[in-house]
């Protein structure tokens, strides 16, 4: 699938690598993947951790490829299928940017998420110089996102969860820097 084609190059899989240790380090217990496309990442989770995701996805054709990888359920990001407090990590890489209502998204995570259950989000700065030739350059980042001030989601997640933000890479002529402020990674601890 051509959403899959750049984590063959040199640098996506350099991405997926850094995107999925941050993930594995805080995400453990009974975890879903929220606009988990394709499970590329998830399946690379899931070596690193050993542990289990649950992947949620919308769309069709990322789920017919997404289930040949990691367990998957065809729902949105606005109606999770999970009872309340059931859950003890959800993941968003990058995929909150893409979901319409953000808001009723982390929402329904709270809501899920068992007391010091984690949220964990991967974020694209979309002021960085990467995040505009990509934009630039058209394809998926154009086509489908939807929230350009990733400032606000992360306030909003502050609303529900004490949080943490940290810079895990730079990206800069296809070369990429650890750490750096290209892409941000988000942990949020829910209260007991």
């Amino acid at each position: 699938m051509k959403y899959d084609e750049f984590f063959s190059s040199l640098l996506g899989r350099k991405i997926l690598e850094r995107e999925a240790e941050y993930v594995a380090k805080y995400a453990s217990g009974t975890i879903a993947s929220v606009g988990c496309g394709t499970g590329k990442i998830e399946e690379r989770i899931e070596e690193i951790s050993g542990e289990k995701i649950i992947g949620v996805e919308i769309d069709d054709e990322m789920l017919a490829v997404a289930k040949e990888r990691i367990d998957v359920v065809k729902a949105s990001a606005t109606a999770l299928p999970f009872k309340n407090d059931s859950l003890d990590a959800i993941i968003f890489i990058t995929s909150l940017e893409f979901i319409e209502d953000y808001r009723k998204a982390i929402e329904e995570s709270y809501r899920v998420l068992k007391a010091k259950g984690k949220i964990i989000a991967i974020l694209l700065n979309t002021s960085s110089q990467y995040f505009k030739r990509k934009y630039e350059a058209g394809g998926y980042i154009r086509k489908y996102m939807k929230h350009f001030d990733v400032d606000s989601i992360q306030d909003y997640i502050k609303i529900f969860f004490n949080t943490k933000v940290e810079g895990l890479f730079e990206i800069v002529e296809n070369e990429l820097y650890v750490p750096g402020k290209s892409v941000y990674g988000v942990l949020g601890i829910k209260e007991a």
